[in-house]
């Protein structure tokens, strides 16, 4: 027969056992890959979504420096009276007092023709409704001229104030300011917008834009007279071009 402390020193021990047991933590192999199954599908639902919603963020950015892009030019139009892009510095005045003169290309002109900002695809090309055809800028005068500063020349220091635009009026937060060959304004997809400047505000204007792959795109604006363009996240394809304000 066994003695009571025997017993209780049973009891306690079985005791101690039951409390050393310690509770099952973590997942099992299949309760893990349940979860991944549910978070793959999860992501498969959302991600669509983020990147509708991403793509049009970034197309009511571009659509907004578009805007502004067309206001600058048309600032520098009001103050300087030609279009940014129009004007060069003679040469040899560079180091005096800068003078300006026409470039060539708008000299002996009967009116100002539409003038397209620089574009690097040699595929695009424009015609109008009204057969005058259009003159392209072929470097990239339009930024210059948009610069507060003259990269290329410096005093000191300092930087000369551009002779294109000597008031230094800050038309536009330009990128690289400190090369005239790569001063540029791009859309949210790194490309340069496409301007048009000098359209008549008191017509429509209608022009079909020739692109690689025989594509065209026509285009009528109206009460305009001057508009900028992105080509969007694809590039050529015309039915991705976002607009300025007023331009459908």
């Amino acid at each position: 027969m066994e003695t009571p402390t025997h017993s209780l020193n049973n009891s306690r021990a079985a005791a101690a056992q039951t409390l050393s047991v310690k509770p099952r933590c973590g997942f099992t192999i299949v309760e893990l890959i349940i979860v991944m199954g549910v978070m793959a599908v999860l992501l498969a639902i959302a991600l669509p979504t983020v990147k509708s919603i991403r793509l049009a963020a970034e197309r009511k950015k571009a659509a907004i420096q578009a805007t502004l892009l067309t206001q600058a030019v048309i600032k520098y139009k009001d103050v300087y009276g030609f279009w940014p892009g129009q004007l060069k510095v003679i040469a040899g005045s560079e180091s005096a007092t800068p003078k300006l003169e026409l470039r060539d290309i708008f000299k002996n002109q009967e009116w100002t023709p539409v003038i397209i900002s620089r574009y690097l695809n040699t595929d695009f090309q424009v015609t109008t409704a009204h057969g005058s055809a259009p003159i392209y800028m072929d470097q990239n005068e339009l930024y210059r001229a948009l610069n507060t500063i003259d990269p290329d020349n410096k005093e000191g220091p300092l930087y000369r104030p551009n002779p294109l635009n000597p008031k230094q009026i800050d038309f536009i937060d330009l990128e690289e300011k400190l090369n005239s060959e790569t001063t540029r304004f791009q859309d949210p997809w790194g490309q340069e917008f496409i301007v048009f400047m000098g359209l008549n505000p008191r017509s429509t204007f209608t022009h079909t834009i020739n692109i690689s792959g025989g594509h065209s795109y026509r285009i009528a604006v109206s009460n305009n007279i001057a508009f900028a363009f992105s080509r969007g996240p694809n590039g050529n394809l015309s039915t991705n071009y976002i607009f300025s304000a007023g331009v459908k």
